[in-house]
């Protein structure tokens, strides 16, 4: 008899030791342990052997439970006439709702709920701008880009895509002048201007287009910058268009009057004085004269910022005119009175005012209930004969309200800052993004598919899959932002810390940091590189 009839049997083993003698890790969603130092997030992929277990060092050992441990466990529970239903689900809580004004916001990004997200991860507001901010400038740019109907040309000079804004009338010392406000769009820098357009000019009146150039020089924030002037037959007529920087949502003081239902606050008619002191200081030390200074040509902003929208209009219209410098500037200031006695008159004052009624002396409108300071500043501007007003006088007159005024201005600064610097590092993730898709997308020269799939570049894969397809504990994709920009500001920086990457089959496992996988992804971009400067000398 041979040597394989005399050996006996082998006694059949026990699902505990044929487990315990398999190569094979658990399933995936048995993985608990193995996460004790990694993120709880974790890639989607299907039920299936892992292999590679050997590479988690750190984790502790896994002993699947037996079978007799399960019978074991089901003789010391309670015996029950009937089966317990299946434990309830826990409740998902929905996360907040954008709290939206008129049109969907569509670059709003809802946060997952703050007892949903670990510990370890800041929201996602954590990496983009203040809220506030981003959607004063979402809406800045709405206004920008879009376009109303009208029958205005397409283009006119080098400006298209003209859309009306409103029009306003100028009072000047020789009558009336409608000013028609039209957003264009420029062809050589595809920056926004708004058009000045003064239609129906006389074939008499030729404009001084030379004084453009001395306006182009008066640099403030407090004015709207004026580009360039020209003549031009595009509209029908022989019009002179006006082209000054456009601040998206700002419209007239005119305008505004007519919307306001009460008068304005003290603290806001300090604001538009200092504001307005600030761009004549400009405009007078340059030697020239707004000289039509009024609510028709003052443009505010919802947040309050004040703009001169005048420059070098009289000035183009009326070359000739004989005032003097010396007397348009002292109307320039005086006009300030003006500008503040129509925000303090309200309901059918203020529509008189928008419509072009002279405004009601500012001493007159100035009652008991505003600081001793404001009513001296009424006496100050509305005076014509005692003394020559000045921006120095204003300044004096503001004392600590300038201070004020100063540290507004600084804490808006240290926001747009604030909010630069995110969006500096957003700019580097999305870099980071276009090399990640490269070379978990790419291919060899050759066209081969599983080029991604081989060497380093297999861990731009798993772990592209790690940011964007990672699910939750219930198996629902997770969408939070903070997950992806948190990993990508990780991976950009290089970081030591450890990620767990497992394949979509659930048959590879590694446990790599974020400088290995920045490393391999660094290769494999350069490695596409070279390739494609190697082909295009080859072209050549």
């Amino acid at each position: 008899m041979s040597d394989d009839k005399k050996k006996p049997a082998a006694a059949p083993q026990s699902p505990a030791q044929t487990s315990s003698l398999r190569p094979q890790a658990p399933r995936f969603q048995t993985r608990k342990a193995l996460q004790a130092s990694s993120p709880t997030i974790r890639p989607a992929a299907s039920a299936g052997a892992a292999s590679g277990s050997a590479l988690v060092k750190d984790a502790p050992a896994f002993t699947p439970r037996s079978k007799q441990q399960k019978q074991q466990k089901q003789q010391t529970a309670p015996a029950a006439s009937k089966s317990p239903p299946p434990p309830a689900q826990p409740s998902r809580v929905a996360g907040p709702e954008p709290a939206v004004d008129g049109a969907c916001d569509d670059f709003f990004m809802p946060l997952p709920p703050v007892n949903t997200r670990p510990p370890f991860m800041q929201p996602a507001g954590y990496y983009a701008v203040d809220e506030s901010l981003r959607r004063a400038l979402a809406s800045e740019m709405r206004a920008a880009f879009a376009v109303g109907e009208s029958n205005l040309p397409y283009r006119v000079h080098s400006y298209y895509a003209l859309s009306p804004l409103e029009t306003t009338e100028i009072y000047t010392a020789s009558g009336c002048i409608a000013e028609h406000a039209i957003k264009a769009q420029s062809i050589s820098d595809g920056r926004h201007y708004m058009l000045g357009r003064i239609a129906g000019l006389p074939p008499s009146t030729k404009p001084d287009l030379g004084v453009v150039d001395r306006w182009r020089c008066v640099q403030n924030p407090g004015i709207a910058h004026v580009h360039e002037a020209f003549v031009t037959r595009a509209f029908g007529d022989s019009s002179l268009v006006v082209v000054r920087d456009y601040k998206p949502l700002a419209a007239s003081l005119a305008s505004r009057l007519l919307e306001r239902p009460a008068p304005a606050t003290e603290a806001f008619l300090w604001s538009v004085v200092l504001q307005l002191a600030s761009a004549l200081h400009a405009v007078h030390a340059a030697g020239l004269a707004a000289c039509v200074l009024g609510p028709s040509t003052v443009w505010i902003t919802p947040a309050g910022r004040v703009y001169i929208a005048c420059g070098g209009l009289l000035d183009l219209l009326s070359p000739g005119r004989s005032e003097s410098l010396a007397a348009a500037q002292q109307r320039d200031l005086r006009a300030i009175g003006q500008i503040v006695s129509a925000l303090l008159c309200a309901g059918a004052e203020g529509a008189a005012v928008a419509r072009g009624q002279p405004p009601l002396p500012l001493a007159a409108t100035v009652g008991p209930g505003f600081s001793p300071s404001l009513r001296e500043l009424a006496v100050y501007l509305s005076d014509q004969r005692a003394h020559t007003v000045g921006v120095d006088g204003i300044v004096r007159l503001a004392g600590a309200r300038a201070l004020v005024e100063l540290g507004a201005v600084r804490r808006e600064a240290d926001l747009v800052l604030d909010g630069l610097r995110v969006e500096m590092a957003n700019g580097r993730l999305a870099r980071l993004l276009c090399k990640l898709g490269f070379v978990a997308e790419g291919a060899d020269s050759s066209g081969g598919p599983g080029w991604s799939e081989t060497g380093d570049r297999y861990l731009a894969a798993l772990f592209r899959d790690y940011v964007f397809r990672s699910v939750d504990e219930d198996g629902v994709l997770a969408t939070d932002m903070a997950h992806v920009i948190g990993n990508l500001n990780k991976l950009d920086a290089g970081s030591s810390e450890k990620v767990m990457l497992v394949s979509r089959d659930d048959k590879s496992c590694l446990v790599v940091s974020y400088s290995e996988v920045k490393r391999s992804i660094d290769s494999a971009y350069s490695e596409l590189l070279a390739a494609a400067q190697a082909a295009a000398r080859a072209w050549r």
